[in-house]
This record gives C-alpha cells, structure tokens and sequence, in this order.
C-alpha cells in the first residue's frame, strides 16, 4: 500500500516538473535582462573610478532620455527619483557653501 502511494505521489510530482518549469522561463528572461541593465548602467570600477555630482547627473539625465525604448515606466521613475536626490543633494551644497 505505502509504496503505491509512493509511487503515485512521485508520478504526479514528475508530471508537475516541467509545468512549473515552463512558467519559470519567462519570468527568468525578464530578471536576466532587467539585471543585465542596471549592471549595465551602475557596475563599474569603483576603486578606479567615480562620479562626481555633476557627472552623476548628466549621466542620469542620459540615460533618462533614452526613454522606454530601453526602460520600463518603473525603472525609469526610479531613475528620474535619483536624478532628483542628486539635485537636490546638489543645491544643498551650493546654498551651503
């Protein structure tokens, strides 16, 4: 009895497999390509290189205007809210120089 049961449950976990694989595909493409992006845009050499605040917003403003033939909405208000810390930051320092 308990290995019929066995058996049945290992049958239907089997045939469940590569349903559950099939939905997993393209969810997995859109992570690889939106992690592919914001490596794109933010990995760099750190040790080697940094921005400076200016620097930071013009290339915010860049990658902005390429608009959503390269972005999603929500990625590209989460850029335009660190376009406007940065500027914010920015006028900060002026006023407090």
């Amino acid at each position: 009895m308990n290995k019929r049961i066995a058996t049945a449950l290992t049958l239907t976990l089997l045939s469940v497999m590569p349903a559950l694989a099939v939905e997993h595909g393209p969810a997995h493409k859109t992570m690889d390509e939106q992690c592919a992006k914001e490596c794109e845009m933010l990995v760099r050499n750190c040790a080697r290189e940094t921005d400076s605040l200016q620097q930071k917003i013009a290339r915010l403003r860049a990658e902005i205007a390429k608009g959503t033939a390269v972005y999603t909405a929500d990625e590209l208000n989460r850029l335009d809210s660190k376009l406007k810390e940065a500027n914010l930051i920015l006028k900060n320092l002026m006023e407090n120089r």
